[in-house]
């Protein structure tokens, strides 16, 4: 493509992505927030732009007044709107109430001050405007719905009513038998878009409500994933431990390696997971884990472990000089690095244990990675996983070639990432994830800790 056209299709992409960014919101705020702060910024730019539309009614209706009336009640309508817009941009929505019976206010009163400012004269030309500001009485009633409904409907009333009697003084001298039917079509147009802010307000309520349920429902799902964990620990115990020692027992003195055995088992039934020392995993035990946890969940994830370490064991144990090729052919080089395609114990050079509960965390993550793989990548798409070893670390990146997706457009809702592998790895000290993906060029989830 030549140059020009691609600087040209750049060009015309900046508004609109200038114009996305100005109507998005945080991704991890609640719903609802996210629901009242882009339609205060709607409604926002809604009171800057009706006086710029509006600029012949507004000279029309100044045929009536007097003169202060036109830039005070221009004030009175723009000057909240710029506020309320501005603070859209800022986290949180304390700000939005205040904010919204402000704008309210501000328009009530202008449209009041025109009673004040009315000169007792009415227009030459019936059907011009005596009331500019009559075109928008429902734009208040907009805004505070975002907070009160009910407060919204009475606000939507009053603003209808004082605006239409104000346009019928200054275009009559007198109010019409038609004042009522105006008020009425006021309320039933306006009561559209009411409905319609309402609606959004609900929805968002209910997806803040259907997380939090969602959410509960998680961790009363891991509760009882860990009461059944717990159980498999205690069957584990009786079967091997318990159980053994009591056909152990035979008569007379008994064995004191026996008694020790017996009061290690009670010790470990009684131990409760999490407290005293904390629980290490070695590098191998590590290793066969991350490859059973893998094969469990697809065939299709070729698994490769790196090692930092493991060229310099090679090498202190006489076997670096050898090359590649007599090292058979489940082993390669890869840079300076060592990787080992089939032996599990690649890697183990006497040290660099791990944290069970980051080993649970990497793995519990690594799976709900390929489980996305089998899901969402295609039938056809190939899936490894490249596991790094370090003495005071430990990182895998899964990495497919499949059909990808756009990690913006995942709802906030879905927890396989945002839960399952992202927060999963927060919730362990050193622990961090990173999910890359691209519609049509695969997806490549980073998994890494180091010991703090």
């Amino acid at each position: 493509m030549p140059s020009t056209l691609v600087a040209a299709s750049d060009e015309s992409r900046a508004p609109v992505a200038l114009f996305r960014r100005a109507f998005e919101s945080g991704s991890t705020e609640p719903d609802l927030d996210r629901v009242r702060r882009i339609g205060a910024r709607f409604l926002g730019l809604g009171f800057v732009g009706y006086p710029v539309v509006s600029v012949p009614s507004i000279l029309s209706s100044a045929a009536v007044t007097s003169a202060w009336w036109t830039p005070i009640s221009v004030l009175l309508s723009v000057g909240p709107g710029i506020l309320l817009f501005v603070a859209s941009f800022r986290s949180g929505t304390r700000w939005l109430t205040p904010l919204a019976l402000a704008t309210w206010t501000g328009y009530v009163l202008g449209v009041a001050l025109w009673f004040v400012a009315w000169n007792g004269a009415a227009l030459a030309n019936p059907d011009d405007t005596a009331q500019w500001m009559v075109a928008f009485c429902g734009m208040p009633s907009m805004v505070v719905m975002l907070v009160h409904a009910r407060l919204a409907a009475v606000g939507l009333v009053a603003a209808s009513v004082l605006a239409h009697i104000s346009q019928q003084l200054g275009r009559f001298d007198a109010v019409s038998a038609d004042l009522l039917i105006e008020i009425l079509w006021s309320l039933v147009f306006t009561g559209v878009f009411l409905a319609v802010v309402l609606v959004a307000i609900r929805t968002g309520r209910e997806l803040d409500e259907t997380r939090e349920e969602t959410y509960r429902t998680a961790a009363s799902v891991a509760a009882a994933s860990a009461r059944e964990v717990e159980m498999a620990r205690f069957d584990a115990i009786v079967h091997d431990r318990v159980i053994a020692s009591l056909l152990a027992v035979e008569p007379g003195r008994p064995d004191p390696r026996l008694a020790a055995q017996a009061t290690s088992a009670l010790d470990e039934l009684a131990r409760v997971p999490g407290q005293g020392p904390a629980e290490v995993v070695s590098r191998t035990d590590a290793i066969r884990r991350i490859r059973s946890a893998a094969a469990e969940m697809s065939e299709r994830a070729d698994v490769e472990i790196v090692s930092d370490d493991a060229q310099d064991a090679a090498e202190d144990q006489g076997v670096g000089d050898q090359g590649v090729g007599d090292q058979g052919v489940g082993d390669r080089d890869v840079g300076d690095r060592h990787v080992a395609a089939d032996d599990p114990t690649v890697g183990d050079t006497g040290g660099g244990d791990y944290p069970a509960e980051v080993l649970d965390a990497v793995v519990e993550a690594m799976t709900e990675s390929l489980r996305n793989v089998v899901r969402h990548a295609g039938a056809g798409a190939d899936c490894a996983v490249i596991i790094r070893l370090a003495s005071d670390a430990l990182s895998m990146a899964v990495v497919d070639n499949g059909v990808g997706f756009d990690p913006g457009t995942v709802a906030a809702g879905r927890l396989g990432i945002e839960v399952s592998i992202l927060g999963r790895l927060a919730r362990v000290p050193g622990g961090h994830a990173e999910v890359r993906s691209r519609a049509g060029r695969g997806t490549t989830v980073q998994i890494m800790w180091e010991r703090p």
